[in-house]
């Protein structure tokens, strides 16, 4: 049996969107049964009775079916979606005309008040033959013809519009030209070798269409072909009833009618599948696939994709709730900063897969090695962050310690390969070096540091001596006063590129600053020091100056339009007039707002006050776009998406750099891929660096990307050259 539709029959492009039911051979066969027994019945009286098939029965009948035949057609057209196959308009059509005649044979049958000509067998049999051989042919039809759309959504009227004009000329023709219709029926003699000939053509069309459908049916094709291949058979049956018959009333035209209903009954139940209940639970499951990404992407903001293990958010939570017991019940708790020793030389010579299997064995080692009530973090890369509650005393960690340094020496088996590790610790205790996170944290990171120049392999406690990093800090908070006096900042560029194009849409504005000591410092050496004293408000008030003014220059200078991408911090926020600063840019510069897209950092998201809320949605209204930056490494809420109404989701390179297809991080930019286009967002990937990676982006469907893969931050006069070298104006597009 094969397992795949044949020809063009596809998945996505059948009616139904699910294998059929079963074909149902016990009724098939009980009414063959029937069939059989009754032409068998030594009883030739009552098989030809005059009184078996009054005129109000087969007028019920007919009626009934004529019903069943509107109802294929009004479910069909009314249900009908450009994406189905047409294959059911092509039925639903032909039985409006099918059923138009089936009305015109109940009206001309013997002993019915005239319509225009009196009413006799031979009128009757006419619209009779003419409807079977259009079911039949539509069956046939739809059998055999590709389940694929219609090309345009007006061939659906077309259809209908050439259905009802054959169904009229039948009409004309047999009401004022009855003459040219070939004699059927012979008053005291039954059926003519034309009428019996035709039937039996029609039945072979039904044969040939049964045939197709078992075929679909067979190759578990997702249409109901179960039931339309039921339909054609009980259709053969029928037939035969028609061809039995010596008078219009005896017991095979009885049955002939009944078959024919229930033939009718089967395709409009493949017409209802196709149309109503298939299309609503495809809708349910698309419902659970969306709830299904919303869940991955909600457990991934608060846990680390590769380890499982709390991530920093969930981190912050829980030590901000162990500060809150520690203060009620006199205790200490310590904050633990682990950084793995050499784990670049162990990560260059295992690969990059190998290295993942390593830190996530070592992430089960230390948990194993923690008490229940303790928590282990999973910051980035090789670096670890523990709290450990419940302490009287510094001494009370020292257990504790030897514990996670001996979960961590304990060797690791890759393969044949037997891996031993080690690791620099730095312990914070709450209250006596800091009463916050991020206070805690960057004296745990401190004494981290201290350890490893000890020689690694070591853990240290925090204490002021190990404050020379501070004064070094104050040193450069210092500089960054006079830079911004001095005008020591410039802006570099990094292109972002369009997936489906390939055209450059848009830059980030990046910062740099021109220190006349140190040469030029990429940001991360100085923005947590602009941070952490205010410099980063009249800083990011300056980059948002530049990079408009740098945007108009490109429109004046006759370039495409690119749209400027410029950070906010959450100082800015709180401290600055974000809303006054840009329009004041804008404004000054002559850029149009929808060329300027701000991205908001998670720190933003999770201040979720009324007036952050109220400076974007008055952004938003004077045309300026928002993105969400660094989006998956510790978002809080999914609702603020909704309330900040963003145009864009920035996908940390911390899941691009290493993607490949059968991992955790392709796991993520496809859940948040495919989120963010069930929200009406777009997606951009930062940190591309190779083909590969590109490669799998376009197949996830994100739409656009930005990385040294394409090119690393820029000038401003750069620019022009890289859009006239790569990407000349006729392949762009604004």
């Amino acid at each position: 049996m094969t397992t795949s539709p044949p020809d063009s029959l596809t998945a996505a492009t059948c009616a139904a969107g699910r294998p059929s039911s079963r074909l149902p051979w016990p009724l098939l066969t009980g009414l063959a049964l029937v069939l059989l027994a009754l032409w068998l019945l030594p009883l030739e009286g009552v098989k030809r009775s005059h009184g078996l098939f009054p005129l109000a029965l087969h007028t019920v009948s007919e009626i009934f079916a004529v019903i069943v035949a509107m109802l294929v057609f009004a479910v069909a057209w009314n249900a009908y979606a450009r994406e189905r196959a047409g294959n059911i308009l092509i039925l639903a059509c032909a039985f409006l005309g099918v059923g138009l005649l089936d009305f015109g044979h109940a009206l001309s049958y013997q002993g019915m008040p005239d319509l225009v000509t009196p009413a006799s067998p031979g009128k009757a049999i006419d619209f009779w033959l003419t409807a079977r051989l259009l079911a039949a042919l539509a069956l046939l039809t739809a059998a055999l013809r590709p389940w694929t759309p219609l090309r345009r959504s007006e061939s659906r009227y077309r259809l209908l519009a050439g259905v009802l004009a054959a169904t009229g000329a039948v009409f004309v023709l047999q009401l004022y030209w009855p003459e040219v219709w070939p004699l059927t029926f012979v008053p005291g003699q039954g059926l003519t070798p034309f009428k019996v000939g035709t039937e039996f053509g029609i039945i072979a069309i039904l044969a040939l269409a049964a045939w197709r459908f078992h075929r679909l049916h067979r190759a578990k094709a997702p249409c109901d072909a179960a039931n339309l291949f039921a339909a054609c058979l009980i259709g053969i049956l029928s037939e035969l009833c028609f061809t039995l018959y010596t008078n219009v009333h005896d017991l095979f035209s009885l049955v002939g009618h009944l078959y024919k209903i229930v033939a009718y009954l089967f395709i409009y139940r493949a017409i209802f599948v196709a149309s109503v209940r298939e299309p609503y639970r495809r809708l349910e499951v698309a419902i659970a696939e969306r709830q299904a990404a919303e869940n991955r992407v909600e457990y991934l903001a608060y846990h680390d994709a590769l380890t499982g293990l709390p991530n920093r958010m969930l981190l912050q939570d829980r030590l901000e709730q162990a500060m809150v017991w520690a203060g009620r019940s006199g205790t200490k708790l310590a904050l633990l900063f682990l950084d793995l020793d050499n784990f670049k030389a162990i990560n260059d010579s295992l690969g990059h897969a190998a290295s993942d299997d390593l830190l996530k064995t070592l992430a089960a080692n230390l948990k194993a090695s923690l008490r229940n009530t303790d928590t282990i973090s999973r910051q980035s890369g090789d670096e670890f962050v523990m709290v450990l509650s419940g302490l009287d005393n510094r001494e009370d960690c020292t257990p504790l310690l030897a514990q996670i340094m001996e979960g961590i020496q304990a060797p690791i088996h890759l393969g044949d390969t037997e891996i031993a590790l080690s690791a620099s610790i730095g312990i914070a205790l709450y209250p006596d070096d800091g009463q916050t996170f991020d206070a805690l944290l960057q004296k745990a990171e401190t004494a981290m540091y201290t350890a490893k120049e000890a020689g690694r392999n070591a853990y240290r406690f925090f204490d002021e001596s190990m404050s020379t990093e501070a004064v070094a800090n104050l040193a450069l908070r210092n500089g960054l006063r006079r830079a911004l006096e001095q005008k020591q900042f410039v802006l570099h560029y990094q292109p972002q590129i369009d997936l489906a194009s390939g055209a450059v849409i848009g830059v980030e504005a990046l910062i740099r600053w021109q220190h006349p000591d140190l040469g030029l410092l990429a940001p991360g050496r100085f923005i947590a020091v602009a941070e952490d004293s205010g410099l980063i408000v009249p800083m990011g008030e300056w980059v948002i100056e530049e990079a408009c003014r740098q945007g108009a220059r490109w429109r004046r200078a006759g370039l495409p339009p690119l749209v400027v991408a410029v950070n906010l911090s959450a100082i800015q926020f709180r401290r600055g007039n974000v809303e006054q600063t840009v329009m004041r840019a804008l404004e000054a510069s002559g850029l149009p707002p929808e060329w300027l897209e701000l991205e908001l950092t998670e720190s933003i998201l999770l201040q979720g006050t009324d007036s952050v809320f109220a400076i974007v949605r008055e952004l938003k209204r004077h045309g300026v776009k928002f993105s969400i930056d660094d989006f998956g490494t510790g978002y809080s809420s999914l609702s603020y998406l909704k309330r900040f109404a963003v145009d864009k989701l920035k996908i940390d390179q911390s899941f691009v750099r290493d993607l490949a297809p059968d991992s955790d991080d392709a796991a993520i930019i496809r859940a948040i891929v495919q989120m963010a286009h069930s929200l009406g967002l777009r997606t951009i990937a930062e940190g591309v660096e190779t083909e590969d990676t590109l490669e799998l982006l376009r197949h996830f469907g994100c739409d656009e990307a930005q990385g040294y893969h394409f090119a690393r931050p820029m000038p401003a006069e750069a620019i022009n050259a890289y859009l006239a070298k790569n990407h000349p104006p006729l392949a762009m597009s604004a």
